[in-house]
């Protein structure tokens, strides 16, 4: 992966946290219906799109080049998750019991689960609140949806790579009887993404004349606004709808799902624009070190984005004082919800090494509290 094209890749996950951001800062409770126009295009649920296409990438990326083994893999997705899931889990949890007791109405929403908070947890903790019909919201934390998806594509990846022979068959099977349905429809997104690594890696584009590369970088994005402009994501829909009502299944057991024709198509067109940006990021110079160590440290702070941003947005907007119609209350509440999720990203995902240690330090003592095996008798 030479320079340019890392940086891209970081200054690309940190715009989709943004969208991500906006996308649910744009409900009318929030911004009084101004940004309305985002939540019409869906702009947060394509951006995870980019996110599955580009985990798919990175993960295959530092599995293939680290070679490090199944041990090594374990702890570091391990670790990653955790680093900030579970502050996630304990902001989620902290911010909605004060907010639902200090302005119980605000919380009285379809956005909030305020039901069997044990469940809740021990779902969010094994990743199983998506799986098959479940859709289990995590208090106010919407957004953990994605979380639960990429957890198990972590685990299909890491028995495929370091499976063998009918125990990888099993094992994949098994995992796809466990997830159900909506997980798998979104999963080529995800494989799409490890496609590229293998593309790249093996520099079948290094022949790519420039003038093709721009096209493949630039083309996407055309056709991805063509798309929106002329509603292809809400046709394919209406088709899809139809298709499950002819099926007599219920719209429900798409969960997260719903859109996987479209979110495919966007999958397609964001691994095209890799490799064009790939083949032309070869020549970039221009970034001093300056811009991209800044790159590095917005990026350093995307998960905590993600994952921290609603529960805040959510607590921040039931204070007494908040007015949805004030633009100055507005900005304000973006900025210190964003401004927080950078503060909570110093003691989450940016204290990776701490995560890995912990978790490597839990490994290694399961591995030794485990039972020998009996040895053969002569």
């Amino acid at each position: 992966m030479n320079r340019g094209f890392s940086l891209y890749l970081d200054a690309l996950r940190f715009l989709a946290a943004l969208a991500v951001f906006v996308s649910h800062l744009a409900y009318a409770r929030f911004t009084n219906g101004n940004l309305q126009w985002i939540r019409d295009i869906n702009l947060g649920s394509d951006a995870v799109v980019v996110f599955f296409v580009l985990s798919g990438y990175v993960i295959a990326y530092t599995t293939f080049a680290r070679d490090r083994g199944r041990a090594a893999y374990a702890e570091a997705r391990i670790a990653r998750l955790h680093s900030v899931v579970i502050p996630a889990l304990l902001l989620t949890f902290a911010l909605d019991t004060f907010g639902s007791s200090l302005q119980p109405q605000i919380y009285e929403a379809p956005w909030y689960n305020g039901e069997n908070r044990i469940g809740q947890l021990i779902g969010a903790l094994t990743f199983s609140t998506q799986v098959w019909s479940s859709n289990i919201n995590v208090g106010s934390n919407g957004p953990f949806w994605s979380v639960a998806y990429e957890a198990w594509y972590y685990v299909g990846f890491g028995i495929a790579v370091f499976c063998r022979g009918p125990m990888r068959l099993a094992l994949l099977a098994l995992i796809a009887l466990v997830v159900g349905p909506p997980i798998l429809l979104l999963a080529p997104c995800w494989l799409l993404g490890v496609g590229l690594e293998r593309t790249l890696r093996r520099d079948h584009m290094a022949t790519l004349p420039k003038a093709a590369a721009w096209g493949l970088a630039l083309a996407p994005w055309a056709l991805y606004a063509s798309g929106l402009a002329l509603h292809v994501p809400m046709h394919i829909t209406a088709l899809t709808d139809a298709l499950l009502h002819r099926l007599a299944l219920p719209d429900y057991v798409l969960g997260f799902s719903d859109e996987f024709i479209w979110n495919f198509l966007i999958a397609l067109l964001m691994t095209a624009h890799f490799i064009g940006v790939h083949r032309l990021a070869r020549e970039v110079t221009w970034i001093n070190a300056r811009a991209g160590a800044t790159i590095r440290w917005l990026a350093g702070a995307t998960f905590s984005i993600y994952l921290f941003h609603y529960p805040v947005l959510n607590f921040l907007h039931g204070l007494p004082a908040f007015d949805s119609a004030n633009p100055a209350h507005q900005v304000t509440l973006a900025a210190v919800a964003l401004a927080a999720c950078f503060l909570l990203a110093e003691v989450s995902e940016r204290r990776l090494h701490f995560w890995k240690r912990l978790v490597g330090r839990l490994l290694g003592r399961l591995a030794i509290n485990r039972p020998e095996a009996t040895a053969p008798q002569a």
